[in-house]
């Protein structure tokens, strides 16, 4: 009816209101009923005939009313048409109903009449927004990583009373091959009586696209799923049966809709034999021009044509859906992957553990060799002076002489025991503020008949400003000992030793350097492990007492050298 209609009849009551193909309704302006035709009352709201002068409220059902209450308040303000869009009803049995209703104020002999009328548009793209109801079954389908969700997701959107509301929805994926499109999932009332029990359920109590999703844990627990199994015998070859639907709506990424299956050449028998319908709709799934699968879909139980707008709407989800597949499948793969990687990790985790086990025995190995040649020297000559004090017992010379030599070797064996626990003694560090530049004169006074003895030049660069540190200056002064003598061992045939202090920062440095043979790369990664020498002086662990001296501190340590250069270590002390 046109918007700027006013007389909406010349007489009242309208013969004629009961033979317009439209369901309306007329009431007073203060909302009693006039008259409405079977159309509104029985298709509408499935319901007897209202007397006249009932208040419209008790007139329509509950949601009906609510729907309309806001508008109708509006337009007695206004006295402007309006018009009410997805207005949603359900009835007992049956399958929701969707539908616009137009409010159109007007007059008949002086007296303000109100017509409701619906739009009677049953084609799904004219029930609510299409481009609304798009996004709403989009949101729900994203939230889904796990593929047989976005499945069950997929087809629930296809079939719920919130999405496109089909009776059934079936769907196929390519497989991994390319080769074949084999069926997965299929949803939907087994019978005409389940179907009746479901719309019953749903119209007492309303669910929401949400809720419907939700409810994969309960459909995927329960016994009794024969579309589930009647889909999952599905079977079709993408060659083979490449004009034949649902390949073909997959290879030719085109939505299809048969209207009478038994007639159609797309359809196989065995097919049109297993869906019972004469009515169905195919879309495909796709990525870009790449199809993932293809969604069916139709109305069995409640015969209620499919229009080209179903056709359209399902087609724009089949694209989502196929994204949602794809999706879901990488996540797939990439979780799979990273279960390969965490179980490799695991692997190389014990391996790591029976290498570092082998190295560490490798090790003991080593320092045992070390230490027994340290300790065999000692012992052997103390053996044989010892010996040799039992041939010349009454030759007080000789025994002198003997005695001297095996109190030395004893003190050699002190020696190296003592350095033997000084790694795990260094560690209890008594601090206090200490003058570096004295602790470093100190040190090199005490080495000067080494540095006679092997021919070295030492040069001395202390800074004169350089601020005292917090430091254990036994321990400190023991480690730069190390370094010295560490330092002339790598110069056998004499050499220059350089002792500098400076500020750099928030840091002190002190370098010892050395002209001697040099280290390789590979050398200095190693010359802080314990035993490790790169010469025949000590039991090679100088400089592993000066690493755990410098680390029970808090400091670094670092070393520069090149083989046939020398070598210069860094130790840096933080002034906080």
């Amino acid at each position: 009816m046109p918007e700027n209609d006013s007389n909406l009849t010349d007489a009242w009551p309208c013969p004629l209101l009961r033979q317009l193909p439209v369901p309306m309704v007329i009431v007073d302006w203060d909302l009693r009923v006039l008259e409405g035709n079977d159309l509104f009352w029985a298709d509408l709201c499935a319901s007897q005939a209202s007397e006249p002068g009932t208040p419209l409220q008790e007139a329509l059902p509950q949601e009906l009313f609510a729907a309309v209450e806001g508008p109708l308040a509006h337009v007695r303000e206004t006295l402007e048409p309006t018009t009410v869009a997805g207005v949603r009803l359900y009835t007992i049995g049956e399958p929701p109903q969707v539908f616009d209703l137009r409010i159109v104020p007007g007059e008949v002999g002086g007296q303000r009449l109100i017509m409701i009328a619906s739009a009677a548009v049953l084609d799904a793209v004219h029930r609510v927004e299409e481009l609304t109801l798009l996004h709403e079954m989009v949101r729900v389908l994203r939230r889904e990583t796990d593929l047989d969700r976005v499945l069950f997701t997929t087809l629930t959107c296809a079939t719920a009373a919130g999405g496109l509301a089909f009776n059934r929805a079936f769907a196929f994926l390519i497989d991994a091959s390319g080769e074949w499109l084999e069926g997965r999932m299929g949803l939907g009332p087994a019978s005409a009586e389940e179907a009746h029990t479901i719309w019953t359920e749903i119209s007492t109590h309303p669910r929401s696209l949400d809720e419907f999703a939700a409810a994969y844990d309960r459909w995927a627990e329960a016994d009794n799923r024969e579309l589930q199994d009647l889909v999952c015998n599905l079977r079709f070859s993408m060659k083979r049966d490449a004009e034949q639907l649902p390949v073909l709506a997959a290879l030719q990424r085109t939505a299809v809709m048969v209207e009478d299956a038994e007639h159609d050449d797309r359809v196989s028998a065995e097919l049109c034999e297993l869906l019972g319908v004469r009515e169905f709709v195919a879309a495909p799934m796709s990525v870009a021009d790449e199809a993932r699968g293809v969604i069916m879909a139709d109305n069995l139980y409640s015969g209620k044509p499919i229009t080209a707008g179903d056709l359209r709407l399902l087609s724009l989800f089949g694209q989502h859906a196929g994204m949602a597949i794809e999706s879901a499948q990488t996540y797939h793969e990439m979780k799979a992957r990273g279960q390969e990687l965490e179980t490799a990790y695991a692997r190389l985790k014990e391996t790591q553990a029976e290498l570092v086990r082998a190295e560490k025995l490798a090790v003991l190995g080593d320092m045992a060799a070390r230490v027994a040649h340290d300790f065999r020297n000692p012992i052997v000559t103390i053996g044989g002076w010892a010996r040799y004090l039992e041939e010349v017992p009454e030759d007080t010379e000789a025994v002198r002489r003997a005695v001297g030599v095996i109190a030395e070797e004893a003190t050699n064996l002190e020696t190296i025991l003592a350095m033997l626990v000084e790694p795990l003694a260094s560690r209890e560090v008594q601090l206090q503020r200490t003058d570096l530049n004295a602790l470093m004169r100190d040190a090199v006074a005490a080495q000067q008949p080494m540095f006679a003895e092997e021919d070295i030049e030492v040069e001395v660069d202390l800074d004169d400003e350089l601020p005292p540190v917090d430091a254990d200056p036994a321990q400190t002064r023991r480690a730069v000992v190390n370094l010295l003598d560490n330092a002339v061992s790598a110069m056998p045939d004499g050499g220059k030793l350089s002792l500098r202090t400076r500020r750099d920062g928030d840091e002190v440095l002190v370098q010892v350097a050395d002209t001697g043979v040099g280290m390789s790369e590979e050398t200095s990664a190693q010359v802080f492990n314990p035993f490790f020498s790169t010469n025949h002086y000590g039991s090679g662990l100088g400089l592993t007492i000066v690493w755990d001296i410098v680390q029970s501190h808090g400091w670094r340590i670092d070393v520069a050298s090149e083989p046939g250069e020398g070598t210069t270590f860094t130790v840096r002390i933080p002034l906080e």
